[in-house]
């Protein structure tokens, strides 16, 4: 079946910002008229917000929620699952990690179906330790539906398993609470999303949220029971990659979908035979965190941490190189299918090194470095600024009129004529699995397995050498 897509346009603009038009005949029906609905609430914000971003923004506070956004990231959970699972409650982190996947899947989808822009710079200031944020869709947050959702979670837990009257209980809630408002609120302080784009995240959290809290139990029962029924986890997964929605635009959340799609696929899996395997089992008894851990103890919990940790960074740096090295003939040889804005395989070369980084892949040590100064991005990066820009100066000379064309440059002519659907084209939309997604579905996936399988195997052994 055919599918609507467009060339490549040399300005370079923010995800979701282009000529209205461009989506309108790209879209038709449901997509589009859902979009339509939206977005004027998305544009109707932009200046409440770039308003409220004068009034309360300090230096306190653009350091406190440009942090604490890292703790809505996938990246963050990539890196806080596995110890999770390791030292504290593997079942616990289990259920986490597929609330995780879900909320970055399923808001990925949203993102990429609508194509929503988030709030446009300039009026709004953008504080980010990720500069390339600019090319994801604004609605749903991710960062809302994460924080939300593993929230909602930890404190049902928490009501669960502790007495009302229980200290740990109360401290629970408040933490899992203030985790929650400040994410939440701080998307919307850093001019990352609008509110809009935050009820919807929540919304979504709520759902997700309810359907892990509802069938948890069934969840536990297929990673404990003897029934082969836990693979099903792989074409799965797999088909849930090959419905996710082609966005207009290059936009990252496709492979944020990608790589937790490939988590689950090794997590589950290993998490069943870490189950089955009594020696795997012993290896998680014997890291958990306990008060009667000596010093002796806690040293050796650091030293399995450091060997955990190695052998993901072992893993996923050999797999890449090894995956890197081997399929790109293979696609070359039958020309395998491509990606839209990727290349076809008849013209592989090389392949970018940075598209999977070394562990941890989701933090940029360097982009944290700095002052608060080099977060803040502003600046005119879509064609609806550049509308607005025109449309200001004429309102200005008292001459404003309607249907203004839009150009990408920086002067603007009266007589000018611009059909931006124009560049539309048809063309047959090819399957998936390129050389970048079945690479990171590889690496992932042995991510999930190491961490739920070959690693408590690794901890037992340490364990009995001593």
């Amino acid at each position: 079946m055919a599918r609507k897509t467009f060339k490549t346009i040399e300005a370079d603009v923010d995800a979701g910002t282009h000529d209205d038009r461009l989506y309108n005949k790209a879209f038709e029906g449901f997509r589009a008229t859902f979009r339509n609905r939206l977005l004027p609430l998305v544009r109707h914000e932009t200046p409440i917000l770039a308003s409220f971003q004068k009034r309360i923004r300090t230096s306190a506070l653009d350091s406190y929620f440009v942090w604490t956004a890292n703790l809505g990231t996938h990246t963050f959970f990539m890196i806080f699952l596995p110890i999770l699972i390791w030292f504290g409650n593997a079942e616990l982190g289990r259920n986490v990690a597929f609330l995780t996947a879900s909320g970055v899947f399923w808001s990925g989808f949203i993102k990429d179906f609508l194509c929503l822009p988030r709030p446009l710079s300039p009026p709004v200031h953008r504080l980010t330790m990720s500069p390339s944020v600019a090319l994801e869709y604004g609605f749903p947050s991710t960062h809302s539906t994460n924080s939300v959702s593993v929230a909602l979670f930890l404190i049902s837990i928490a009501c669960e398993k502790l007495a009302p009257e229980s200290p740990a209980r109360i401290i629970t809630t408040i933490a899992c609470v203030v985790y929650a408002v400040s994410v939440v609120f701080g998307r919307i302080y850093c001019g990352m999303h609008s509110v809009t784009d935050c009820i919807g995240g929540t919304i979504l959290a709520y759902l997700v949220y309810i359907a892990q809290w509802t069938f948890k139990d069934q969840f536990n029962a297929l990673i404990t029971s003897d029934s082969y029924w836990v693979l099903m986890t792989i074409p799965i997964c797999l088909m849930l990659v090959s419905i996710h929605p082609d966005p207009m635009e290059r936009c990252p959340c496709f492979e944020d979908s990608v790589c937790f799609m490939g988590v689950l696929i090794g997590l589950l899996p290993g998490s069943w035979l870490c189950n089955n395997s009594e020696y795997c089992n012993s290896g998680l008894s014997s890291s958990i965190l306990s008060t009667q851990l000596g010093i002796f103890g806690i040293l050796f919990l650091l030293l399995k941490l450091l060997a955990g940790v190695a052998c993901l960074f072992v893993w996923r740096i050999v797999c890449k190189k090894v995956c890197y090295y081997i399929l790109p003939p293979i696609y070359r040889v039958f020309n395998l299918p491509h990606r839209k804005f990727e290349i076809g395989a008849r013209t592989y070369k090389s392949l970018r090194r940075e598209s999977i980084h070394p562990v941890p892949s989701v933090l940029d040590f360097q982009s944290m470095s700095g002052n608060m100064q080099d977060h803040d991005h502003v600046g005119i990066q879509s064609a609806i600024d550049l509308r607005e820009a025109r449309e200001t100066q004429l309102l200005y000379r008292g001459d404003i009129k309607k249907d203004i064309p839009i150009s990408t440059g920086t002067k603007f002519s009266e007589e000018e004529v611009y059909d931006p659907t124009s560049l539309l084209i048809i063309e047959d939309a090819p399957l998936r699995y390129d050389v970048d997604i079945v690479t990171k579905l590889i690496v992932y996936a042995g991510i999930g397995m190491v961490a739920a399988y070959i690693a408590p195997i690794l901890f037992q052994f340490m364990s009995l050498s001593l």
